[in-house]
This record gives C-alpha cells, structure tokens and sequence, in this order.
C-alpha cells in the first residue's frame, strides 16, 4: 500500500533579505525579530503583503496625528502607532518574499508609506516642542534639519544594503537608480495597475532621486579617494564589505524609528532632534571616513 506523500509546508528562510550565508549582524534585527510570528500566523489568511503595508501608512498617520495633538497621552499614543507602523512595516516584505508576492507596486507603495509618514511625524514633533520653545522658529528649523539628515541617513543605508543584494544577487525589486526606463513606460501603458505604479514611482524620484543622486556622487567620489578600481573585484570588496555593512545599521530608518519610540514615551522630544543631527552625523560622516581610510591603506600596503 503506498502512503500517500505529505504536502511540503512553506520555506519559511525565503522570508529573508538575503539568502543563507550573506548575512550580517544588523541591529535592526533587535527591533523586528517578533515579526516572523506575525508572518506564520497571516500566511494562510488572505491578507496580502500591500494590505500590510496599507495598514502601515494607516498606522503612521494615526501617529502623526498624535504628535500634532495637545492631549495628556499624546506622545504615549503616537509612539505605541508609530510602532505600530514599523512592526506592519517589516512583516509586509517578509511576508511578500515568503509568497513570492513581490512587486514593483509593493516597492514604491512602501517608499510612499515611509516619506509621507516620516515627514508627518517630524513635522509633529516639531510642533511639540516649538509650542513650548522660546524660540520656536530656531525648533522649526533643528526638525527640518533632523528630518533631512534621517532622510539621507535612510537613503544612504539603503544604497549601500540594495548594492549588496546586488552582489549576492537578492532583493530584485530594488535598484540604486529608480529612474523609469523607457521600457518600464511602456510597460506601465499595457499593465492593469500600471497607471498607479507609475506615479508611485514618480512620487518616490521626487522624494528619494536627489538624495539617492547625493549618495551615487558620494560613493563614486570616496571609491576614488580609497582607490576601488571599477571592476567586478572592486565592486565585491568594497560593497561586500562585512565591518561596514555591520556599522551602517543604525543609519536605518528602523532605529530612527525606535529612537524616536523610546524618547517619545520618556518625553525628551528636543534631545531626540539634536541628537539626530549632531550625533546621528557624526556618526555617518565617522563611519564614510573609516570605510575609505581603510581601504585606502589596504591598497596601499
């Protein structure tokens, strides 16, 4: 008598980044490690991973609206959606590559939720503070430079992470350069969904194309600098780079965020936006300046 085959549960690894033995310690895995139980949970119910990253915008919204709002909890509550949109912010690209569900929509669905809900947020806080400040125009102008700096700090984060993917040859749906092809147009012409995909992806080179620009020249300027030839051998050294990618980890957004959680709730929003500006580039102009001397002295020796 044949016994019949059990059907082959899900590969739960393909959740991942980056496929086994390409990763790194990223400290950003400290803020969503609870999400895969989120994951094993939606995974048979018929929820997709652009309703996920819907409710993320949906919960960032809230949270924003919080920040602008002078009731006693106000901050208690923006920080706890604010969460709440990074915690559904990481389930819905795990949840996407788990199912194989990933899309150029999901992409640039999610860079929309991540801009809007971002400047929102910082223009909330900002407001918090100014309305007590004796200065208020001085706090207007510390938020527009923290919210700038965590901007270039995200994009910087995520050019050198989308160059490793590149390298190990993960995370397709990402490219460095979002310009729309010609090819891409076209497509959008043909494809049901295109219309809303293309002025996504619009919206997201008016946000992110002159910071994603800054970042290309920076890094094409320090490779110089370091002497990285332009060759397949120099892009894997100098992308593949295991001590930078580990300390790249706080420029992302994710620790941002949690920062920001964290001195919502102990009510210290004016030290969060300093601390974003004079720390938060330090440590990047510190960590760019390591990267090249290193490599420099490599080559050297």
């Amino acid at each position: 008598m044949r016994v019949p085959m059990q059907e082959a549960g899900p590969d739960w690894s393909r959740m991942e980044k980056l496929p086994p033995g390409c990763g790194f310690f990223d400290i950003n895995e400290l803020w969503y490690f609870p999400n895969r139980w989120a994951v094993k949970a939606l995974y048979p119910l018929p929820v997709t991973a652009n309703h996920i990253t819907i409710l993320a915008l949906v919960c960032g919204l809230i949270s924003a609206a919080f920040y602008f709002s002078e009731s006693e909890y106000a901050l208690i509550w923006g920080a706890l959606f604010l969460y709440g949109k990074l915690f559904c912010d990481n389930v819905d690209g795990n949840l996407a590559r788990l199912r194989g569900e990933e899309s150029r929509l999901g992409r640039f669905l999610d860079s929309f939720s991540d801009f809007v809900v971002t400047v929102l947020v910082y223009a909330g806080v900002s407001w918090q503070v100014a309305r007590e400040a004796e200065h208020p125009g001085w706090i207007w102008t510390l938020g527009l430079l923290a919210l700038i700096s965590a901007l270039l700090h995200c994009s910087y984060w995520v050019y050198y992470y989308v160059s490793y993917t590149d390298l190990v040859g993960s995370y397709e749906k990402n490219r460095t350069d979002e310009s729309i092809t010609e090819e891409e147009r076209r497509k959008y012409e043909m494809e049901e969904g295109g219309v809303l995909i293309y002025g996504l992806q619009r919206f997201h080179n008016a946000a992110y194309g002159w910071q994603d620009a800054l970042i290309k020249t920076l890094d094409r300027t320090s490779r110089k600098f370091a002497r990285v030839p332009d060759s397949q051998k120099g892009d894997e050294r100098w992308y593949g780079d295991a001590y930078f990618l580990v300390g790249m980890g706080p420029m992302c957004i994710c620790t941002n965020t949690m920062a920001l959680i964290g001195f919502s709730l102990i009510d210290q929003l004016s030290l969060f936006l300093h601390l974003v500006l004079y720390l938060g580039n330090a440590y990047w102009v510190g960590l760019h300046v390591w990267k090249i001397i290193r490599f420099k002295t490599s080559e050297s020796g």
